[in-house]
């Protein structure tokens, strides 16, 4: 979130730059705030999400057919819906992870020992929904880009059979860096307004779109892409292992065709 707008919070100017002084100045723990919540979270969400983009996907071909469930525009609809799915765990660990990570980048109403006092700080000062912050450009962010995402990598997928392009698991990578730098402006609103109770002198947004307005008018329109880099690097290799893992459970789960 060190874009450079305002004073009070770390600035870099690369994601080099952050991971080295971060652990100048902060240790190596530093880098594993949230680790926790992460770890909490992250299976439970991974499930609800391939499981709506199945049943999504179930859904079209039979109101579609097969045709529109193969479609670029039917995975565009199932990948958006995942995202909608797996939210119910990803938005509340996203928020407790990120309050987390800027403690150490700026000045602070409040800091919390770890994820799990996080987590009770959250809720008993701005209820459940505190948890969900956010939650409406988090889809604005997420949806888009799973669309996006399942697009590409279903594109991917079928050219590398049809061509014999191996190893298969590069389609999931190359999708993913491509989806995550086109839709790296709204999660970079998206992470500003989940940060902002933090430190609202710093953060003081009203809106997403008073969000963005402000990023461009101080940072210029390249202070949408700050941290394009780490995000992809971050994305791809998670989303190749995650659906490379994902095909292989699937394939060795499906049932054996019947002899004949």
């Amino acid at each position: 979130v060190a874009g450079g707008s305002v004073g009070g919070m770390a600035v870099y100017r690369n994601p080099f730059e952050a991971f080295m002084r971060i652990l100048q100045t902060e240790g190596v723990g530093a880098l594993y705030k949230g680790v926790g919540a992460v770890v909490v979270a992250a299976a439970p969400a991974q499930g609800l999400y391939f499981m709506s983009y199945e049943l999504c996907r179930d859904a079209i071909g039979a109101f579609g057919g097969e045709g529109m469930r193969q479609s670029a525009a039917g995975t565009f609809v199932a990948g958006a819906f995942a995202q909608l799915g797996g939210s119910v765990a990803w938005v509340p660990m996203d928020v407790v992870k990120e309050r987390l990570q800027v403690e150490g980048q700026m000045t602070v109403k409040e800091t919390y020992g770890g994820s799990l006092q996080a987590l009770q700080r959250i809720i008993k000062t701005e209820g459940v929904l505190g948890l969900y912050r956010a939650y409406w450009i988090h889809q604005l962010t997420w949806a888009p880009f799973n669309g996006l995402y399942f697009t590409l990598y279903e594109s991917f997928k079928t050219f590398a059979k049809e061509n014999d392009f191996y190893p298969m698991t590069w389609e999931g990578t190359a999708a993913g860096v491509i989806a995550g730098a086109v839709t790296n402006p709204a999660d970079l609103v998206k992470t500003r307004l989940q940060v902002a109770r933090a430190n609202p002198g710093v953060f003081d947004y009203d809106n997403t779109v008073d969000c963005a307005v402000k990023i461009v008018r101080r940072e210029g329109v390249m202070g949408l892409f700050d941290g394009v880099g780490a995000r992809v690097l971050v994305i791809a290799p998670r989303l190749a292992l995650a659906v490379s893992s994902y095909e292989y459970l699937k394939d060795w789960m499906a049932p054996a065709p019947a002899p004949r």
